[in-house]
């Protein structure tokens, strides 16, 4: 019986590795910070203790890719509703950034992974504040 992840097994193929996770997410983030829409909203959410919020970032990227562990996935939407400048409209912004980030950051087969991922979590995302309302 193979005890073999496919998933990390598909990650490893594609050439997503911990560290490019972290790149990816550092610059990902840096260019919110810059960003005239996303910036104010994150700056209203973070201040400036943004080395906290990448800790949390990266292991939740570093979790759902299984390049680690450690993310409480029970965190993640309460995370984001409770804050009410958090809005779905913000959402093809931080996507549009994510999706160019990954692009230009990652192998193409690895950009496709990551860039899943964030479509899916923005999914998610926009369902939980359209029902906080």
């Amino acid at each position: 019986m193979s005890t073999s992840d496919p998933f990390k097994d598909r990650a490893a193929e594609t050439g997503l590795t911990e560290p490019l996770v972290r790149d990816v997410i550092a610059s990902f983030y840096e260019q919110v910070r810059q960003d005239p829409i996303l910036g104010p909203v994150f700056f209203g959410v973070l201040g400036d203790d943004w080395t906290a919020h990448l800790n949390r970032i990266n292991l939740f990227w570093l979790t759902v890719t299984r390049l680690g562990q450690g993310y409480p996935a029970k965190n993640f939407m309460p995370a984001h509703i409770r804050h009410p400048s958090i809005q779905p409209d913000q959402l093809p912004r931080w996507l549009e950034l994510f999706r160019k980030t990954a692009r230009s950051m990652c192998p193409p087969e690895a950009a496709d992974v990551l860039i899943d991922i964030a479509e899916r979590m923005a999914e998610s995302i926009k369902i939980g504040l359209e029902r906080r309302g």
